[in-house]
């Protein structure tokens, strides 16, 4: 029967094609429906991604502003309901959170305080339970006592945004069973939080979206949208916000598949199907005349023999080298014009792989030119090499590809054509071809002296197109400056010596005259007969405009543009040297900006920058036309007075000085405007008054700078004369500088130790303290050598040494069992934090000690906090990886934020003495102890005050639920020997 259908078939071209199209049309469709699909789920899968990323930034904004409701519960719960401190703990958070729009407390349900008031008064009084949009909301919160998220509403104060809400317990003075007490509320306007997570990227990216609200009972309620429409076919994430879920969908605005894409699928499977149709129509229509093509191959066939004879001829003819390999790429013929030349066997590649004849680059080459030409039949324009000893030979390679209609019995036939004259040439072209693309102009001319070509370089530099030279004189660029003679000699050197180089001044096509190096070579041909001028050209216009420039910037400041160093040192030495001061006097000021390093590191450079130069230009506008205002280095600024007459007054000069440096101390305390950014910074001045008498202007500067660091150890933003007890303190300063690098080699530094108690008055642990017994001068206060060392980086050293010797004493104490769970607090240093190798310098003091890491605390202080987080994260964790505790010392002096604080594997919050002496001075001064130890117990951390001094401080600090104390009251630093853990008497 297959026969029989076969024949038929066979029998009927045209009804077998049209059964081919069906055919071809049901499966090609098919197929593209599959890719359409598997396109269609690759889509959503994007867009389901983008989704997430969304979901993921808004639930981070949200629960990031939320926590502040945390903080507000936990000042409620410590201060017992009362909400006196409600404003200026709700600006702090403010700071903190920027996000919020406001903060208000709602005891019962109904609110009573509210920050920011201002914009918000009418949501004073608003009863949260009664209201019907919200009290379903709050009664939730309070029912299940969890933080909770309500809305979108319409907020009382106006506009649209969400409420968290956080129920609050709170205990009674009699200690009884919290009760509930209110809400503490954060108001988040529903604009600032969509357009913290950037939705607005959505429709960027062509996509439609919604973000509702899930309710229980009702129909999802709508936040947001791009498109109110009702989306049926999108990708949607579910976000868990507090007690409540939101959900956001996301679809495409042209749809998942475009309709052009698919019509276009469908015009090419109708293609293919009615062109293999049309094929199998073809094919059975050729064997319709079979018989007619065997007759005809009888007489091709003679033909054809005579047509290899003359392809042999041919081959013989053509100089390129002729390959044929089969599908293997084994070379089955061979046939080259230099096969005697190149090789002793004409033979020798016949039977061999490609791979076994060609170096390893070009046998790349012929891989990849045979893998073109078996895809798409043939290949073209691959160039390879083959040394022939020392010589490398380059070809040119052309294959093609050909097999039986079953894909069997394929074969490559190659020709290679040897191009080694021809990339000589080409790379020859090139270097000339870039050269003469250089930035110098060239302009070349023929033995009659006629431009024939230039550069683009020539267009730039004289302003003339190629066209508009072309044919003329190079005389056209004449400037008419130099004489006939000039161009004499210079063509007479020319001819004699055949180059010529020298400055020229050429005009350009706008008249504008410029300066150049001109560079003029001549060339002959092979007879020596002169053939062109090639001249080379430089503009060197701005060569000279640069001298001029370093001449200033030998003399100005590149910043701010005021006289630099050297020209208010030359400035000084010419008053000096040719001005008669017998009977007049000049005086110098030295400004040194006080904390500017501050300044760099918090706002960063470009900002530190421009403050530079606003205080330039404030400080030109404090002074006279007569003085000179220098940028001596860094932040530090020199002012010169213009000298007057003191023979009938003496201290006319001083009396100009203080005033000058007044007015400057004015006019920076004024507040800057940094990009935005509100920034104020004082100054230290030193004053130095000279006349004929004086040695030098570095003697001169010298003594002005003295007198600055006089007022910065007055406390800066202080102006100080000069006296000549000034080099004494410099003589002090390098006295102890001497001192303390003798003390750190002779071991004349101690430890003390002072006591840490809990509220038992049992001793905890202890604080190391560094003291300094000098074998003359006696005990050395800290106060005296501490801020030494930080500034000229000793304690660095120290530190090692206060460090491995805390480690080693702590060692030797739990040896006996009452010390066992003793905690040795070891004090560290901002510099010595910073240190690249701290971690391993712990490290190695632990091992090297044998010291316990589970009992030795490391206390930092809290500026620290400011400088690079990154590295102070990263430094904390492999601290708390080798074991030991971290203390935050002077806590409530410093910069940090809360949201950075609790990132940070703190263990112990120590309350500044500061803070501790104020307890007895006001309510409202204690509030700020309680809020410290409040905060460190919200974060998990135990607090400590230090600068315990009075049975009232330790009475009310154990009363609001202090962990440790240390002070005066419970015990002194003492030396290890008189040390014991009986509570000290206070003295």
């Amino acid at each position: 029967m297959y026969r029989t259908f076969s024949k038929l078939l066979l029998a009927r071209p045209k009804q077998a094609g049209i059964i081919a199209f069906i055919l071809a049309l049901l499966i090609f469709s098919s197929v593209a429906a599959e890719m359409l699909l598997k396109q269609k789920h690759a889509n959503q899968s994007i867009a389901l991604s983008l989704a997430q990323s969304h979901a993921s930034l808004l639930q981070t904004a949200i629960d990031k502003s939320l926590s502040a409701n945390y903080a507000l519960s936990a000042m409620l719960v410590e201060e017992k309901g009362k909400t006196h401190w409600f404003p200026s703990f709700a600006a702090a958070l403010q700071e903190v959170y920027p996000g919020i729009s406001s903060f208000a407390l709602s005891p019962n349900g109904v609110v009573q305080q509210v920050f920011p008031l201002e914009g918000n008064e009418q949501a004073l009084g608003f009863d949260q339970f009664s209201d019907t949009k919200q009290g379903i909301d709050t009664l939730k919160a309070k029912m299940t006592n969890k933080l909770t998220l309500s809305g979108p509403l319409d907020l009382v104060q106006g506009g649209r945004g969400v409420v968290g809400r956080l129920p609050v317990y709170v205990t009674d003075n009699d200690g009884g069973q919290p009760a509930f007490w209110g809400f503490t509320n954060i108001i988040i306007r529903l604009s600032s939080l969509l357009e913290s997570v950037r939705f607005s990227d959505l429709e960027t990216n062509n996509f439609d979206y919604q973000l509702v609200k899930l309710n229980v009972s009702q129909e999802p309620s709508l936040i947001i949208a791009s498109n109110t429409s009702a989306m049926t076919d999108s990708v949607s994430v579910t976000i868990d916000v507090a007690n409540a879920q939101w959900r956001l969908m996301l679809s495409p605005k042209e749809g998942w598949l475009p309709i052009w894409r698919i019509v276009s699928e469908f015009f090419i499977i109708l293609l293919a199907s009615i062109l293999l149709g049309r094929w199998v129509y073809l094919a059975l229509k050729m064997r319709e005349g079979k018989v007619e093509l065997e007759i005809l191959v009888e007489r091709r066939t003679a033909q054809l023999s005579s047509s290899i004879l003359r392809m042999k001829a041919i081959l013989a003819a053509i100089p390129d080298s002729f390959y044929e390999a089969d599908d293997e790429g084994v070379v089955a013929d061979y046939h080259s014009p230099r096969m005697d030349e190149w090789h002793s066997r004409p033979d020798w590649p016949i039977g061999k792989h490609y791979t076994e004849l060609l170096p390893k680059e070009s046998v790349a080459i012929f891989t990849k030119a045979m893998s073109e030409a078996k895809e798409h039949g043939y290949s073209n324009g691959y160039e390879y090499f083959y040394d022939f000893g020392n010589e490398r030979r380059w070809f040119d390679i052309s294959t093609t590809h050909s097999s039986d209609l079953d894909g069997t019995n394929g074969f490559y036939i190659l020709l290679s054509r040897e191009i080694t004259h021809r990339k000589t040439v080409e790379s020859e072209l090139r270097i000339a071809a870039t050269a003469f693309q250089t930035q110098d102009g060239i302009l070349i001319t023929d033995h009659n002296n006629k431009i024939i070509r230039v550069n683009a370089a020539f267009e730039t530099i004289t302003g003339y197109k190629e066209s508009e030279v072309k044919g003329q004189a190079p005389s056209i660029i004449n400037s008419g400056r130099h004489s006939k003679s000039f161009y004499q000699e210079m063509y007479q050197r020319l001819n004699k010596s055949g180059s010529w180089e020298g400055e020229v001044w050429n005009r350009r096509k706008n008249g504008e005259i410029f300066p150049e190096w001109l560079s003029i070579s001549v060339v002959k041909d092979d007879n020596s007969e002169l053939t062109h001028y090639v001249a080379t050209f430089k503009d060197i216009s701005e060569t000279k405009a640069n001298e001029r420039r370093i001449n200033q910037l030998n003399y100005y400041d590149s910043l701010t543009r005021l006289p630099n160093r050297r020209m208010i040192t030359e400035d000084i030495e010419n008053l000096l040297e040719n001005t008669d001061l017998k009977h007049r006097r000049s005086a110098i000021l030295f400004i040194d900006l006080d904390h500017f390093k501050d300044i760099n590191d918090l706002k960063g450079h470009h900002l530190g920058d421009i403050l530079l130069q606003q205080v330039a230009s404030r400080l030109m506008d404090s002074t006279r036309s007569g003085d000179l205002v220098a940028r001596f280095s860094g932040d530090e600024f020199v002012v010169l007075l213009e000298d007057v007459d003191v023979s009938l007054n003496p201290d006319r000069i001083a009396y100009r000085a203080k005033h000058v440096a007044n007015k400057i101390m004015t006019t920076l305390a004024q507040p800057f405007e940094l990009e935005g950014q509100c920034c104020s910074i004082t100054a230290s001045i030193g004053i130095s008054i000279f006349g004929q008498d004086s040695i030098s202007s570095s003697e001169i500067i010298k003594q002005s700078e003295m007198a600055m660091y006089e007022a910065k150890g007055h406390g800066r933003n202080e102006v100080c004369f000069y006296a000549p007890q000034m080099h004494k303190k410099i003589l002090e300063r390098v006295t102890l500088d001497n001192s303390f690098r003798e003390a750190l080699q002779r071991d004349e530094f101690v430890l003390y130790y002072q006591p840490q108690w809990n509220g038992k008055q049992e001793m905890v642990g202890v604080e190391a303290l560094v003291r300094w017994l000098h074998p003359e001068k006696g005990m050395v206060a800290p106060g005296v050598f501490i801020p030494f060392a930080e500034e000229s980086k000793l304690i660095l050293p120290l530190g090692r040494w206060v460090m491995r010797t805390a480690m080693a004493q702590l060692t030797t104490w739990q040896k006996e069992p009452k010390y066992r769970h003793f905690i040795m607090s070891i004090n560290v240093s901002v510099l010595q934090f910073s240190h690249a190798d701290f971690v391993s310098e712990v490290e190695d003091a632990l091992s090297q000690t044998g010291a316990n890491p589970a009992f030795i605390q490391l206390e930092l202080t809290e500026s620290m906090l400011v400088r690079d987080q990154l590295d102070i994260i990263q430094k904390m964790q492999s601290l708390k990886k080798l074991g030991v505790l971290i203390s935050l010392d002077d806590f409530g002096t410093g910069y940090s934020s809360l949201s950075y604080l609790q990132q940070l594997p703190i263990d112990q919050l120590k309350i500044d003495q500061s803070f501790t002496r104020a307890i007895e001075e006001s309510d409202k001064q204690a509030s700020l102890a309680a809020s410290i130890i409040g905060l460190g117990h919200n974060f998990g951390m135990e607090v400590i005050a230090e600068g315990v001094e009075t049975q009232a401080q330790f009475d009310w600090l154990k009363a609001h639920n202090c962990d440790l104390y240390q002070g005066f009251l419970l015990g002194r630093p003492q030396p290890s020997e008189d040390f014991s853990t009986e509570k000290k008497s206070n003295s």
